[in-house]
């Protein structure tokens, strides 16, 4: 199960995940994006801090994230990923695509 929760902040909006991001809650996840698709130029931190897990579905809806905020001059930025998290993002050369903080 995943939980997302956005917040909206003057310059940024924070995009808080907690549980797995698995098959099933992938494309929960991209739904729960609405708003962000509607921004002109996003500003978007991702807070990772409960992430437990990620499966290559939710990779996918990372990486969409990534093209359409780039495309619209925005940024997105990943925050406290957890070492098991992290180790996929680096694996698979995710870690390099997004900016850390």
């Amino acid at each position: 199960m995943l939980n997302v929760t956005l917040t909206n902040h003057e310059t940024e909006t924070t995009v808080t995940l907690e549980g797995r991001m698995d098959t099933v809650a992938a494309p929960e996840f991209e739904q729960a994006l609405a708003p962000v698709w509607d921004m002109e130029h996003p500003q978007i931190l991702l807070d990772c801090q409960k992430l437990e897990y990620i499966s290559s579905s939710g990779l996918r809806v990372f990486l969409k994230l990534k093209k359409f905020v780039d495309a619209k001059g925005g940024q997105v930025a990943l925050s406290t990923l957890q070492p098991t998290v992290k180790e996929v993002f680096e694996m698979t050369g995710f870690a390099k695509m997004f900016q850390m903080k």
